[in-house]
């Protein structure tokens, strides 16, 4: 089915067959990132990380297209399993950046308990880093901020906070480019 697919995208002129000398995509207009997002571009990139348990986190974001970028976070057990996904959209809104993401767990389930879409907004963005502040909506009502930061061309950093007096401790991950 996925050649039959490709064969359809051949036959359209949305892909390049290999060894063809195809010059590069011509986005239009509407795909040109807006200025708004320009800040977050060294999030770009696929990044992964090994927890101390040697569980695999990674993260894959995506370049600016138009008012938005988007991100997938999964974790993989000890077991070679997927056990929790993270989809995440950040885009360009009336009341700023906004960032918003669900969790899923390894089958795509949504949990039970974390149905709502936890929302972020963006206060600063620039030079390798960008701080992302909690509204108090969502699942992660209780997280107060997301810093992510670039250590370097090939580390990326994301430094999770909570609210104070909260259940939980604060931590950071520390992704190297793959």
């Amino acid at each position: 089915m996925v050649c039959g697919g490709l064969a359809v995208l051949w036959a359209c002129g949305c892909a390049t067959k290999a060894g063809s000398t195809g010059s590069a995509i011509e986005l239009p207009a509407s795909a040109a990132p807006s200025p708004e997002l320009a800040g977050l571009s060294f999030l770009v990139g696929s990044w992964v990380s090994v927890n101390p348990n040697k569980t695999v986190n990674e993260e894959v974001w995506t370049p600016a297209r138009g008012n938005s970028m988007a991100a997938l976070f999964r974790q993989v057990r000890r077991d070679g399993k997927p056990a929790l996904h993270e989809v995440t959209l950040v885009s360009v809104e009336p009341e700023g950046v906004m960032l918003r993401l669900r969790h899923l767990h390894g089958a795509l389930e949504v949990p039970e308990k974390q149905s709502e879409v936890s929302i972020f907004r963006l206060v600063s963005a620039g030079n390798g880093r960008c701080e992302f502040v909690g509204t108090g909506v969502g699942e992660a009502a209780e997280v107060a901020g997301v810093v992510y930061r670039a250590d370097g061309p090939d580390v990326l950093v994301m430094d999770v906070t909570f609210v104070p007096g909260g259940k939980e401790k604060g931590y950071s991950v520390r992704y190297t480019r793959e």
